[in-house]
């Protein structure tokens, strides 16, 4: 880190015609900024439209700075020195010469100079004061160009980072939901382009065995670190990413989340890896390859286990104290019923019993809930709550039955 420049003393002057400047800061840096992108194309051509808005902002605040420096204010250089790091980081990394951003501070510097000759002739300022400022606007300059040199550095480095390495930080970056700032720096050192409509897949292995981070090819980005383990891909090579899935490891389960924009990876992830725990509660039919938009509702339905819970032992304490038997075929009838609002022959038929049998159990159904089941809130919360809730009680879980004996033991 190189040390800040030392303060220069401006006449008094020099530091009226400064002060001059003070209103047009913004505009001034916005012609400086114009010249730099026109006269050096190549630094405005990276297609990088974060890096055009960071020179922006690096001219601003650096002029900001300056003029306060020169008027003989308390000043901090930290958040410049950032920015300035943070151009020649940028410029490193997207694989870019320090002799374009060298350029680009010649272009600047010659800009402002000329637009201070200009005030200096308006005010008539006097050749010595006018050196003071060019002597100041130098050891300034030369400062700031350090620091770009720093991140320049910085940026060739990690360019030169095992790529395996830049990949898992971007699939990190992806899955946490890291700004937009971040995963386009952790893109371009890792060469992996971010489509907009990106896949992701949830992998169960049999325990012990991972997947390689270069397993599923350029196109996937994956690492061995989670369970199950994550892959990120563009929605064009999901079939194909699969299908390598499928290949190179037949015993794993995939689950595929339809496809979302790079802000939604997280969500995205939860919902693939929620698929993956309803397989293994039974909800879901176990299968190579699960297709989470087919089961939208499921991964809806179970997307709060614990609010889940409490809703039934709030609303489902009628079944809960019925028998087995009574209460499996009961929620049955009745979840069947609240999906279709069917006729007793209609229930009995989509169930394969006798149209007496279902108005047997509508009798006791109706014993259990009495007025509730005229209520359009309690209707609706019970539909959710039994959709979600008897999968589960299908497939062996029996844990809102034991809560329930638990409370009610308790007193």
């Amino acid at each position: 880190m190189t040390e800040t420049p030392t303060r220069v003393s401006l006449p008094g002057s020099a530091q009226w015609m400064i002060s001059s400047l003070e209103g047009q800061v913004r505009e001034v840096a916005e012609r400086v900024t114009l010249q730099v992108r026109t006269t050096v194309p190549e630094l405005d051509g990276t297609g990088d439209g974060r890096l055009r808005h960071l020179v922006f902002t690096a001219i601003h605040n650096a002029m900001r700075l300056f003029v306060d420096e020169a008027l003989g204010r308390e000043v901090s250089y930290v958040a410049v020195e950032d920015m300035f790091r943070k151009v020649g980081y940028r410029v490193a990394i997207r694989g870019r010469d320090q002799d374009l951003i060298d350029q680009g501070m010649n272009v600047a510097v010659a800009e402002l100079s000329n637009e201070l000759r200009v005030r200096a002739a308006e005010n008539e300022l006097s050749a010595g004061a006018l050196n003071a400022i060019n002597e100041a606007v130098t050891s300034f300059v030369h400062h700031l160009t350090a620091q770009i040199g720093v991140g320049w550095r910085a940026g060739a480095e990690a360019r030169n980072t095992d790529s395996g390495l830049a990949r898992s930080r971007l699939l990190a970056a992806l899955l946490s939901g890291a700004d937009d700032d971040e995963i386009e720096t952790q893109a371009a050192i890792a060469g992996w382009e971010v489509p907009d409509g990106l896949t992701v897949i949830a992998v169960d292995l049999p325990e012990g065995r991972t997947m390689p981070g270069d397993a599923l090819g350029d196109e996937a980005l994956t690492r061995p670190s989670r369970t199950p383990q994550p892959v990120v891909c563009g929605v064009d090579d999901a079939d194909e990413v699969v299908a390598r899935i499928r290949a190179g490891f037949p015993q794993a389960r995939a689950a595929v989340c339809w496809p979302v924009p790079r802000s939604d990876v997280p969500a995205a992830w939860t919902w693939a890896t929620r698929a993956q725990e309803l397989v293994r509660a039974k909800v879901i039919p176990a299968r190579p390859v699960i297709d989470c938009v087919r089961f939208r509702t499921e991964i809806w339905l179970h997307a709060e286990p614990v609010l889940r819970r409490q809703l039934a032992q709030e609303l489902l304490q009628p079944l809960f104290n019925e028998t087995e038997n009574s209460r499996e075929i009961l929620s049955e009838t009745l979840l069947v019923w609240l999906e279709t609002r069917d006729s007793a022959p209609a229930i009995a038929a989509r169930l394969g019993v006798h149209p007496q049998t279902v108005r047997y159990r509508w009798k006791r159904i109706n014993e259990l809930f009495g007025d509730a089941l005229h209520d359009p809130d309690f209707v609706i919360q019970l539909t959710l709550l039994l959709k979600a809730s008897v999968p589960l009680w299908i497939a062996g879980d029996q844990s809102d039955f034991e809560r329930f004996r638990e409370q009610e033991e308790a007193g």
